[in-house]
């Protein structure tokens, strides 16, 4: 009777961000009936790495993320633990909720609660020498603003652009376009907004 009442009030363990984006990836998939076959030939992400993933064992890179997001259907934001609506939608610091991939060395914080407005406002830090593993591309404008470090901006074919703390770019968000860090001493901060959301 004592281990019954002690099991009941131990304390469980919270999810971490990679438990939990994966936990919500394999209930994505088991919902529709897909095998991880299934989805790694419509993604182009291999089965192994999928299961890895869904079972909290792997980090994602956010480029391999937005595919899946894509591929679902559904916003990044239903990976995440749903905040309470309201309105004015007032994010506080210590709510933001973010995804950090430490294989790009990438930390994105998105600075409303959903994507079911007109833009999409995210802060991304990204530590020294780091870049997005993948070129971004979606319907839409873009704009970035600096905060701290050194941005290497490419978009499409045009040739790169170095932007420090408050240089700005306004682009096409269709075109593909990858962020870097300039440094590979300092870290980089920058506010980039996306409309309408891309996901």
């Amino acid at each position: 009777m004592s281990s019954i009442a002690q099991t009941q009030t131990e304390p469980v363990e919270p999810m971490s961000q990679q438990e939990f984006v994966g936990a919500q990836l394999r209930a994505l998939r088991a919902a529709r009936r897909l095998s991880l076959g299934d989805v790694a030939r419509e993604t182009g992400i291999s089965a192994s790495f999928l299961s890895l993933v869904e079972n909290g064992r792997s980090d994602i890179t956010i480029g391999r993320l937005t595919r899946l997001v894509d591929y679902y259907g559904i916003s990044i934001t239903d990976l995440l633990p749903a905040p309470g609506g309201r309105d004015p939608d007032v994010v506080r610091a210590d709510e933001t909720r973010q995804l950090h991939s430490p294989e790009e060395g990438t930390t994105i914080f998105l600075l409303s609660s959903g994507t079911d407005r007109t833009m999409l406002p995210m802060l991304l830090e990204l530590s020294p020498g780091a870049s997005l593993a993948e070129s971004g591309h979606h319907a839409g404008e873009e704009f970035v603003h600096v905060l701290e470090g050194r941005l290497l901006l490419e978009v499409d074919a045009a040739p790169p652009h170095e932007l420090g703390p408050g240089d700005s770019a306004y682009y096409a968000s269709d075109r593909p376009h990858m962020f870097r860090n300039a440094s590979a001493d300092e870290p980089l901060r920058l506010i980039c907004i996306d409309s309408p959301p891309p996901i």
